[in-house]
């Protein structure tokens, strides 16, 4: 369904609607950012004008939030045991502004020890770790790192796990 835009043209309102029902129903299945709705009309080939009038709908019906959808991502990974760059990284993939990235981490992590969470992560995959094991060291450094864990806290859990 590739359609070029072309100057002047007038979008039908069944255009507008398709995009508006395609829209919907990838909101159907989760909560997703503006950057991620827009993405996924641009691929499926919808017009530009489309695509707005398709975003500001939702926008003004409040189905679609960056903030909200933050907030929830955030609480889903954290709930995980996904670390802060992790997220970060997530959501900057995803479209969403740095800004409110940060403000939604600041908040949702402030009561949130990180070391301790990856302690307790790496405590609940290897219950019988030996702390000899070199090569087994290098796997949850790297597993830890994979969560979005940053150095200091790796370090931190790698020293209290050879203690």
């Amino acid at each position: 369904m590739i359609v070029k835009e072309e100057p002047g043209r007038i979008m039908s309102k069944e255009e507008v609607n398709k995009g508006k029902e395609y829209a919907l129903k990838l909101l159907e299945y989760r909560e997703r950012s503006e950057q991620e709705i827009k993405d996924r009309m641009r691929r499926k080939g919808y017009e530009k004008k489309v695509i707005t009038e398709t975003i500001e709908f939702l926008k003004n019906q409040n189905l679609v939030n960056d903030e909200r959808f933050a907030r929830m991502w955030t609480e889903s990974r954290l709930r995980r045991s996904y670390g802060r760059w992790k997220i970060s990284s997530d959501l900057k993939g995803k479209g969403v502004d740095r800004e409110l990235i940060d403000e939604v981490l600041k908040e949702l992590y402030s009561g949130v020890n990180e070391a301790q969470m990856a302690l307790e992560l790496v405590e609940r995959r290897w219950p019988s770790l030996g702390k000899e094991d070199n090569l087994m060291l290098r796997r949850i450094s790297n597993f830890l790192k994979r969560r979005g864990f940053s150095f200091e806290i790796i370090a931190d859990v790698m020293n209290q796990i050879t203690d």
